[in-house]
Parts: C-alpha cells; sequence; structure tokens
C-alpha cells in the first residue's frame, strides 16, 4: 500500500508538472484521458478554483510575452513608464479575457451555480486564446459562443509570448 501510494504521489507531481509546462507554453496537451474517455481534458475540474486560476494563470502569463514581463519587473506598478507595446498588450489581455468572459456568463451557463459559471466563464475566455485546455466541452456551446470561441482563437496571444494566433498587438 506505501508503494502504491508513493506511484500516486509520483504520477500527480508529473501531472502537475506537465499540465503547468503545458499550460504556460499554451500548448493544451493533457494526460487525463482514459480508454473510456480519451479526451476529457479539465472537465473533472469544472469547479476547482485552484486548479481552474492556476491553469488560466499560467496560460495569460505565458501568451502576454517575455518583453511585457520585462516592462512589469522593471518599472513594477509605474504603468506610464512601461513601453507602449506592453500598454497595449495588457489593455487588449484584459479586454480579450473579460469581455468574452461576461458573454459566455450570460450565454451558455445559465445553469450552473454562480462561481462555477464565472470559473467557466473566465476559463473558456482565456484558454481559447490558443491554450486548447477544456473545462467544459465545447461542442455544448451556442453558436455564438462558438464565434466568439474562434475569434479569440485568431486572436491568439502576444509578441514574444508562448500563444500562437496574429497577435493582440496586431487586432
Amino acid at each position: 500500500s506505501s508503494a502504491a501510494s508513493d506511484v500516486y504521489k509520483r504520477q500527480g507531481i508529473w501531472m502537475a508538472l506537465f499540465h503547468s509546462v503545458s499550460a504556460f507554453c499554451n500548448a493544451g496537451f493533457d494526460l487525463l484521458g482514459k480508454t473510456d474517455h480519451l479526451y476529457p481534458s479539465l472537465t473533472s475540474y469544472v469547479g476547482n478554483p485552484l486548479v481552474n486560476l492556476t491553469i488560466m494563470g499560467l496560460i495569460v502569463t505565458g501568451g502576454i510575452g517575455f518583453l511585457t514581463w520585462d516592462d512589469i519587473y522593471t518599472k513594477k506598478y509605474h504603468f506610464r513608464q512601461y513601453c507602449m507595446q506592453s500598454k497595449v498588450i495588457l489593455l487588449t489581455s484584459l479586454f480579450l479575457i473579460f469581455v468574452p468572459a461576461a458573454f459566455f456568463f450570460f450565454r451558455d451557463f445559465a445553469g450552473m451555480p454562480v462561481k462555477e459559471r464565472t470559473l467557466c466563464a473566465l476559463f473558456q475566455s482565456v484558454t481559447t486564446r490558443t491554450a486548447g485546455f477544456e473545462t467544459i466541452p465545447q461542442k455544448n456551446f451556442t453558436d455564438g459562443s462558438a464565434m466568439v470561441s474562434m475569434i479569440l482563437m485568431f486572436i491568439g496571444g502576444s509578441p514574444m509570448g508562448t500563444a500562437g494566433g496574429v497577435k493582440t498587438i496586431t487586432v
């Protein structure tokens, strides 16, 4: 039983590390599939704030770009001193997270408790920008939400970041 416990601990550490790197790199790869359900992604964690917020934080961290992080690191909270590119990236990223999240919140997740609904809306808004994880199966979305998701996928992340797309600066 102790050996089995060690195996589960090692497997848990490996899964956490793998999914952290996958989220930061905006890759969306996951290892959670099983024989009876090959592509569950993070659907088992739909109401788990720790998993959702951690994955979202890693996706955004990788997606806004290393030069923007350098601006944040060197200039701290002095937003006016940031270079123009960093300002545009941060404001565009905030817009592309919260406006679509509000759309998803009111459009697709009406039957859920407010906490879970908020997490789902924010997660969908963040992950569709190129990360590829899901907490709610994409096939369950309305046509409007599918269209918003496609637009977010097209835009993607920011220059010098780990996300794909045409980039926030271009938009």
